[in-house]
């Protein structure tokens, strides 16, 4: 009986540490954008797609005010945003080029992605970078340059 009530007291606090330890990390859920737009190629049109996929994570910021207290309130705080841009320049199915763009964001960051005479731009806030699907390359902006941190890849 002893050993009966030892493995039934084991078994359930190991349940309730399992349920503890499964709180909110901070981490937002994905959220995607697809977009289509086209460009004009040796006279002829030429029709990409450009796939994008958010994370954002949240570092925990607490209250000065609440400094030393047992149960502190949480302020909000920047995100560090982690995108995946997807670019589809052909006619099938699979994506050609991907790249990884990150960046320090703010509570409400205005991201954009516009059809630009080359390509398409990413507008974030007041940052700009620009990607050539022509030619296969990026370029970020002089006032931008310390703010995106670019992983590019190619899909074999």
């Amino acid at each position: 009986m002893k050993n009966l009530l030892t493995i039934l007291s084991f078994a359930t606090l190991t349940a309730f540490a399992g349920y503890g330890q499964n709180q909110n990390s901070g981490v937002m859920k994905a959220t995607t954008q697809l977009k289509t737009f086209t460009l004009s190629e040796n006279g002829k049109e030429k029709e990409y797609s450009v796939k994008v996929m958010e994370r954002r994570k949240y570092g925990v910021e607490l209250d000065n005010k609440d400094r030393g207290m047992v149960n502190q309130d949480r302020k909000p705080s920047s995100p560090f945003v982690t995108k995946l841009v997807a670019i589809d320049s052909d006619a099938d199915k699979n994506y050609d080029d991907y790249m990884v763009l990150k960046y320090k964001g703010t509570v409400n960051n205005d991201f954009e992605v516009v059809q630009s005479d080359k390509g398409f731009d990413i507008n974030v806030d007041d940052k700009t970078m620009h990607y050539d699907v022509l030619e296969n390359n990026y370029i970020v902006k002089k006032k931008s340059k310390n703010f995106f941190i670019i992983e590019e890849f190619e899909s074999k």
